[in-house]
């Protein structure tokens, strides 16, 4: 086949349609999972859905939490810790963080970490419509509230309307001073399992260093009342429901779409590697070594899988402006140009060696 007057073998051809296809599906994939993950975490309030409650009553130590997180961050990572904030005028929570949980969708600056929520200098997270109240000095932008300033690290929101854009954020220290320490908390993790494993171990440190009470059993989930409290119950996560829940669902079908257009692809880079070995005879009779050999088929692949790549986002771009419920964002491009790059190369290699074998034996 001839385009702008090039002829353009078959093989090639084939590749860059196969890796189009399989390029707009990563893309598709990567955007929907984070529009569904945002979604989800939108529709809990920022927790994750499966989140706990416990409350700490008749601690007559403030400092209490210094000695519990030190010893509950040193075993345990991949939670959280929030505590609500009664305001009448602001949703206002704090938050503690140590190591990986679900984001919010950010507009600008970062999310909590564990040195910005665990910290004796007061730091905040604005939903964008409290944006307006900041006011900047020294470079730095700072949120004003009862007399108290806090450091703005980020800027959170959705393009339409939310209640994350009206929520407040602020580090662990800061809320418990607001609330003081016998209040009610929200300890939350991706894993139903590591909230049960922290969650005891709270309980243990609480129990015997002052005389308190945890009740860490028949923990309610966080539904997103009004008032941002908890209401109802909800299933705990374990027995079959935990299978055929709807994240897990959509991820095991994202994975399967990609596997079947994988399964394709490498189908047509076969087909392509069977195009060319002419080619590769006369490489190997013209004296290329093994590596070179390699070198020139993967310049020829990685150009057919490039340009496919690149029509792929063209045409998600188009996409996205017809259908506004498809979004795509920067790291969206850049999570399905490595998933592409990667299981291009894994299909690379692996077609190479089947080739070789074939070459040989001939």
């Amino acid at each position: 086949m001839k385009l702008l007057g090039k002829k353009i073998p078959k093989g090639n051809l084939l590749l860059f349609f196969s890796f189009t296809v399989i390029s707009l599906c990563s893309l598709l994939i990567v955007s929907a999972t984070r529009a569904e993950h945002d979604a989800r975490l939108l529709g809990n309030s920022l927790y994750s859905g499966h989140q706990k409650v416990f409350s700490v009553i008749g601690s007559e130590e403030e400092d209490q939490w210094d000695y519990v997180m030190q010893e509950i961050e040193a075993e345990y990572e991949d939670f959280a810790v929030f505590v609500p904030v009664r305001e009448e005028d602001v949703m206002m929570r704090g938050i503690y963080v140590n190591g990986d949980i679900d984001e919010p969708p950010m507009l600008s600056g970062a999310y909590f970490d564990h040195s910005t929520s665990w910290t004796d200098q007061g730091m905040v997270v604005l939903g964008k419509d409290h944006e307006k109240d900041v006011s900047a000095r020294d470079g730095k932008t700072y949120y004003q509230y009862h007399d108290m300033e806090y450091e703005v690290i980020g800027i959170m929101g959705t393009e339409e309307d939310s209640r994350i854009n009206q929520m407040v954020l602020l580090d662990f220290k800061s809320a418990v001073r607001m609330s003081g320490i016998n209040t009610q908390y929200i300890l939350d993790a991706k894993k139903e399992s590591r909230i049960q494993e922290v969650g005891q171990k709270v309980y243990d440190l609480f129990e015997y260093p002052a005389n308190v009470l945890i009740s860490l059993e028949h923990m309610d989930v966080m539904d997103g009342g009004e008032d941002g409290e908890p209401e109802g119950e909800a299933d705990d996560g374990t027995g079959i429901a935990s299978y055929l829940s709807s994240d897990v669902i959509m991820d095991t079908m994202y994975v399967m779409i990609l596997i079947s257009f994988a399964l394709s692809t490498i189908l047509i880079t076969l087909i392509w590697f069977r195009f060319r070995r002419p080619l590769f005879y006369a490489w190997r009779l013209c004296g290329y070594d093994r590596r070179s050999v390699f070198f020139e088929i993967s310049k020829r692949f990685y150009t057919a899988a490039g340009s496919g790549f690149m029509t792929g986002l063209v045409f998600m771009c188009l996409i996205t402006n017809v259908v506004s419920e498809v979004r795509m964002g920067g790291m969206d491009v850049c999570g399905a140009f490595g998933m592409t790059l990667g299981l291009g190369t894994v299909i690379l290699c692996v077609c190479y060696l089947v080739n070789l074998r074939v070459v040989h034996k001939g």
